[in-house]
């Protein structure tokens, strides 16, 4: 009885046999226990193999079931594993493209601001250049009087020193 590996095998035949036999008068624990004591284990140990077979039948559908279902769960998990690793590769890559976007941002406000200050600077120039035109003209007239100035220089200079009076316009 400890070695009977046939438990899992039973055939319904042989538990439709024993079954009316346990049934039967003569097989009552009293009964039994009074022709043989030892019996009464061997007793014991049929009826426990007829109520192992009968929660087989119950147990065995369902242990199929959910090893079927276990092989399901096991195919859906690595879909959803390789479905997970997806999604992470795609929040990696949507990250480094949120990085991207922060800094050409950032980017776009320092270019921004160069081109502001750069008008700023452009206005200025301007104010500048037009400020000068004005000097220019000024800067001419100051030439031209100095060229015409200069070449009365040695004149007037013989004249300051008074090695030349001056009577007038020259004429000629």
């Amino acid at each position: 009885m400890i070695g009977y590996e046939k438990r899992e095998t039973i055939p319904d035949s042989l538990i439709a046999k024993i079954k009316p036999m346990m049934e039967k008068e003569e097989m009552s624990e009293a009964k039994v226990k009074s022709a043989s004591g030892a019996l009464v284990a061997v007793r014991v140990w049929i009826l426990a193999m007829i109520t192992y077979h009968e929660v087989l039948k119950i147990v065995g559908p369902k242990r199929a079931i959910a090893e079927e279902m276990g092989s399901k769960l096991a195919v859906v998990q690595k879909n959803l594993a390789e479905k997970q690793a997806k999604v992470k590769e795609i929040n990696d890559k949507l990250e480094k493209l949120q990085n991207e976007m922060e800094t050409l941002i950032e980017d776009q406000k320092k270019l921004a601001a160069d081109i502001e200050d750069c008008n700023k600077k452009l206005v200025r120039a301007e104010k500048m250049i037009g400020g000068l035109e004005g000097e220019k003209v000024r800067w001419t007239d100051t030439v031209k009087t100095l060229g015409d100035k200069i070449e009365l220089l040695i004149g007037d200079c013989l004249i300051a020193a008074g090695m030349v009076s001056y009577a007038g316009p020259f004429t000629a």
